[in-house]
């Protein structure tokens, strides 16, 4: 029997559904591998969503959904996923992604697409004690097994994590979760201003408003109080049981007051309330900030896999390959452009990051 390999648009909406249904049932889908992303990228940035499907008679076998995104002066590319840290091939087998990676490739040459931003979170086993050397300065993303619900996943940590989450109630804080936009004014309040201290562009409100609309259920938005004040927000996004969180902030100046531990400590509960069986709190790198915050947790750092198919043929390594973008990213005029940035009214980089951040893959 001979495969066959076609790309779909969106509007082919009998093919996307089967498609949808292949990529619920695999078993290493995410949140990322559901056309709620590519409804928000593509109704947010105008950008195109384009999803490869591999087939045998009438029969779904593998699937890549990718973003076609057009570049001023970087040129265009296309993205598995954009926005966030994976977007890999969904397959029956390996033959089968090799097969639908090289469609791609001759995709990509038709279509003159300089760039193939492939993101491959594929991987199931935590980067071994052994092995951790290795991928030092390397982007990772930490995982952690969820409880049966969120009371048995308070018990489960230790007495010094839960003190630091009862040292934000004691602060007064309090949390809001909701399902719907809600809390989007709040949440994005905190957000932007997050951003702007970071020194990065800011997505739009926006992008938050058509996650929350298109995830339904599958999303949460959670919300951190001082008083009335909104001093943290994060959105998890569920998908059969692996939850990810893809965005959490904190104002800095009341970072004292300990938001973030209650901010995920409620999301972390949500998600064990929720079937969830894992968490992946994102990409760090390793030994840094972030990493060293996640691993208190309990998660352990697994392996993330980027490379450009335009560059080279998609194959298993043991370190992260550097896409274009993250070339650039780490380019000398970076540095400056944080300062800038940073120095910006909140209102001037939040109108201009949300006119430029739907070009930047990452």
């Amino acid at each position: 029997m001979k495969m066959t390999i076609t790309a779909h648009s969106l509007q082919d909406r009998e093919t996307i559904q089967a498609a949808q249904t292949y990529m619920s049932a695999h078993p290493y889908v995410t949140a990322y591998h559901h056309i709620a992303w590519l409804q928000a990228v593509e109704t947010t940035y105008q950008h195109s969503a384009v999803i490869f499907i591999a087939q045998i008679d009438s029969n779904i076998i593998g699937v890549i959904p990718m973003i076609h995104m057009r570049r001023p002066l970087l040129g265009a590319c296309l993205c598995a996923l954009p926005y966030c840290d994976m977007g890999h091939a969904l397959a029956d087998d390996d033959s089968t992604v090799q097969a639908l990676t090289d469609y791609v490739r001759h995709y990509a040459n038709a279509n003159h697409v300089r760039h193939i931003e492939y993101r491959n979170g594929l991987a199931q086993q935590p980067i071994s004690k052994d092995e951790l050397a290795a991928f030092t300065g390397q982007k990772i993303t930490m995982k952690m097994p969820l409880a049966d619900n969120a009371q048995a996943q308070m018990d489960s940590y230790k007495s010094k994590l839960r003190s630091q989450i009862r040292k934000a109630q004691k602060n007064g804080l309090t949390v809001k979760l909701s399902t719907k936009t809600t809390l989007l004014d709040d949440f994005y309040r905190v957000f932007s201003h997050n951003m702007r201290d970071l020194g990065s562009p800011t997505h739009s409100k926006c992008w938050f408003a058509n996650i929350m609309s298109f995830y339904q259920n599958r999303a949460c938005m959670a919300v951190v109080y001082h008083a009335d004040q909104p001093i943290g927000a994060g959105i998890i996004l569920l998908q059969g049981e692996l939850c990810s969180i893809p965005w959490a902030s904190t104002i800095n100046q009341f970072n004292h007051l300990a938001p973030n531990m209650l901010l995920y400590a409620e999301l972390i509960g949500y998600a064990a309330d929720h079937n969830m069986r894992q968490f992946d709190f994102g990409r760090s790198t390793l030994n840094e900030g972030t990493y060293r915050f996640k691993k208190q947790w309990g998660a352990q750092p697994y392996p993330l896999q980027w490379s450009d198919l335009r560059d080279e043929a998609h194959a298993p390594s043991s370190k992260a390959q550097r896409t274009p973008s993250q070339k650039i990213s780490t380019s000398k005029i970076k540095p400056t452009l944080i300062k800038v940035w940073r120095k910006l009214p909140l209102a001037i980089t939040t109108r201009l990051g949300s006119q430029i951040r739907g070009y930047i893959s990452l």
